[in-house]
């Protein structure tokens, strides 16, 4: 038998170890076929096993970690392979298999004698308390010139590799899930047909041990619809999880499974405050498939995919409720939280519709070490301004050099750390009716302007919002860690806005971001805007049609379900989508209604029965609710000395059914001029009530019996 495959305990030869070498010598030839990858790490032992390079005097150690099932076994093999090709003795020990300390000291002196001696040892910190003896041990006993191969669960302890040197001698290796056409490499190698390849893939998320088992599955036909079998869900949970303390434990994973990070912030939340959540926290963080990122706790993608389709499928009802409390949690952070929070937070929030098949195709959810968002200062203006040009032509600079002067807080930049240089920028523009020569500067401030006077021009405080991102050409054509900071920051305006009527985001035409755009109900305006020969077309939202709450809701549907589930983006009360009138289109409607105040049926089909007013009193008959209003805006007139005529002019003159103007000057004892002029004035009163009512909140509750005052 080659030196790799020695048994450590030697036993008499028979037919039945006959028979089982050869076993093992078709499993190691199976392993060898299928394996794949992993090209840094064989690199590493091939530098060691070849001294005379550069590499080779990095140091003997190996360190190779990751969770189980990610292939630090069948690494070991080919590292067994390569130490037989180069004439190397090996020793292979599992420290998971060996009964005692005494017992491994044992086996390590195999090889002492053996110069040039690789040792591969099998699952170091099977007891994580006792793995820096364990491997110091190692160490000691072999060679100076021994090649050592420890793999784990767990990464290095850095106390560990800083002490006495560990660290110039240790080559930290982590195992990663495997690219996709790795991944497919090895589905073919073991013999799954090319059809059967992509859901295998897509389930194990280029895990080697779920691959193999997917691919079993796979042959056999369990893979219904798509749908990873819950015998292979429950299998590999058992294998790479193993067991939990308690169901509060488990709840927590659940957590961390279902929120793009977990903080014990977000466990209090979701768990309870009588939890101990600072310990289950500790708990979540030491695993070996958990990361500590920058935002909190992240588990590795298979075992949040296996959690989430075990819950999902094992406990509907509590899955929908974990969403439930982490979406609350995630909205305060917006909106509440502090300002550096705000993007991580709405990639939170958006992480949350990641299985229903259709925002995946658009966002990443991967943080991008090396770019950090800078708000916009005065010495990083020509950085700025070179990249802007650079990126959207000479237009687009002179532009932006015109807004940071008169809105510099608009600019964001995302920094490259390594490179001290922008490799993105947006700028979040408002613009109301002192911008007019403002507009006049930009073809893409001045085509959103347009576009919002001939449909719903802004009323009195209001004004919109224009959006512009500045980046590479690849912003436009596929997902990507920039894109994902930029959108979600976009997302965070929408969410955090301050009486914005309009918005508009601009997009370099054609982008492969529409379908998304009109996901979170952001429509392209008609006719692109053309700046230095590049086409954008301007995708907008009407808030005041449309609010920020009932955006939420609509997107709160299709987050489980998919695009498919989700409503048209309405009033979720009242008879249809918001009318966003001018003032002179909501003064002839109010005139309207008080002539139809005996004629339901005219109320029924009056704009202001789809106005803001109307539908955040929540009745489920519009035209009653108008008539509610009026009653309350007369009500109000006549409750003013000084306006109480005005108030009988009106009473008298539309709501009591006089046939004639005549008639109701008559009634009230006037001329005809003056009941009209006091008609006039009554009228205007109730549409200036009105229109306060409808731009800046209900100024009184829903309630009133629909029959005005008489204050004569």
């Amino acid at each position: 038998m080659s030196s790799h495959l020695a048994p450590i305990h030697p036993q008499p030869e028979s037919a039945a170890t006959t028979r089982t070498e050869r076993l093992a010598e078709r499993l190691t030839s199976v392993q060898a076929s299928t394996f794949t990858g992993r090209s840094k790490q064989l690199d590493a032992m091939r530098s060691l096993l070849h001294p005379g390079s550069d590499a080779g005097r990095s140091g003997r150690i190996l360190y190779v970690h990751g969770p189980v099932g990610i292939g630090k076994t069948a690494l070991l093999g080919r590292y067994a392979a390569l130490a037989e090709e180069a004439g190397r003795p090996t020793l292979c020990i599992d420290a998971a298999q060996t009964a005692s300390v005494d017992e491994l000291r044992a086996q390590a002196e195999q090889s002492k004698a053996s110069p040039g001696a690789v040792a591969l040892v099998d699952n170091v910190d099977i007891q994580p308390e006792l793995m820096p003896a364990l491997a110091e041990m190692i160490a000691d006993i072999l060679p100076a010139d021994a090649i050592i191969v420890f793999t784990a669960e767990r990464a290095p302890d850095p106390l560990w590799l800083g002490e006495a040197g560990w660290h110039r001698v240790v080559q930290d290796l982590s195992l990663d899930p495997l690219e996709p056409q790795e991944a497919d490499k090895a589905l073919d190698a073991l013999g799954l047909s090319a059809d059967l390849r992509p859901v295998v893939a897509e389930f194990s998320q280029g895990h080697p041990l779920a691959l193999a088992l997917g691919a079993v599955a796979a042959r056999a036909g369990r893979f219904a619809d798509g749908e990873a079998p819950q015998q292979l869900v429950l299998q590999l949970l058992d294998r790479i999880i193993g067991t939990v303390p308690d169901p509060v434990h488990r709840a927590a994973l659940e957590v961390s499974a279902h929120s793009r990070w977990t903080t014990e912030d977000l466990l209090r939340s979701v768990l309870g405050e009588d939890q101990p959540t600072a310990r289950i926290f500790d708990w979540l963080r030491r695993l070996p498939f958990v990361t500590s990122e920058r935002h909190g706790l992240s588990p590795c993608p298979l075992v949040r995919a296996l959690l989430d389709a075990d819950v999902r499928w094992r406990d509907p009802s509590g899955y929908r409720d974990i969403h439930q409390r982490i979406r609350r949690h995630v909205l305060a952070e917006i909106r509440h939280g502090p300002a550096e929070a705000t993007v991580h937070a709405t990639l939170a929030l958006t992480y949350l519709h990641r299985s229903n098949g259709f925002v995946s195709r658009f966002v990443t959810w991967q943080a991008h070490p090396g770019i950090v968002e800078v708000p916009y200062r005065p010495e990083l203006r020509e950085a700025l301004l070179q990249f802007i040009a650079d990126a959207g032509g000479s237009s687009a600079a002179q532009t932006a050099t015109h807004w940071l002067v008169t809105q510099p807080r608009a600019f964001r930049l995302y920094w490259d750390v390594e490179r001290q240089q922008p490799v993105g920028a947006l700028a979040w523009l408002h613009l109301d009716d002192s911008s007019q020569q403002d507009v006049l500067m930009d073809p893409l401030a001045a085509a959103a302007w347009q576009h919002s006077q001939r449909t719903r021009p802004l009323r009195p405080h209001e004004r919109l919002a224009l959006g512009r991102l500045y980046g590479p050409a690849s912003l436009h054509t596929e997902p990507s860690p920039l894109l994902d900071v930029m959108l979600h920051r976009v997302l965070a305006h929408f969410i955090v806005q301050d009486s914005v009527a309009w918005s508009y985001l601009s997009l370099a035409s054609p982008t492969f971001l529409d379908p998304l755009m009109r996901y979170i109900d952001q429509y392209p305006v008609p006719d692109p805007v053309a700046v230095d020969g590049t086409s954008f077309t301007l995708y907008a939202h009407d808030w005041r049609a449309v609010t920020v709450e009932r955006w939420m809701e609509v997107g709160h549907v299709a987050e489980l379900t998919g695009p498919d589930a989700r409503p048209t983006a309405r009033p979720q009360t009242g008879a249809g989508p918001l009318e966003v009138l001018t003032r002179e289109q909501f003064d002839t409607a109010v005139s309207d209604a008080l002539a139809a105040w005996h004629r339901k049926d005219l109320l029924a089909r009056n704009p202001l029965t789809h106005s803001r007013m109307i539908n955040e009193r929540g009745a489920s008959d519009p035209a009653e609710s108008l008539r509610e209003v009026l009653a309350e805006a007369l009500d109000t007139l006549g409750g003013d000395p000084r306006l109480q005529r005005y108030h009988r002019a009106v009473v008298t003159g539309l709501l009591r059914g006089a046939p004639t103007r005549e008639a109701a000057a008559e009634r009230m004892g006037l001329p005809l001029s003056t009941f009209r002029r006091h008609l006039a004035r009554g009228v205007q009163e109730i549409r200036t009530y009105l229109w306060n009512a409808e731009t800046r909140g209900s100024p009184a509750p829903s309630g009133h019996t629909g029959v005005p005052r008489d204050s004569s």
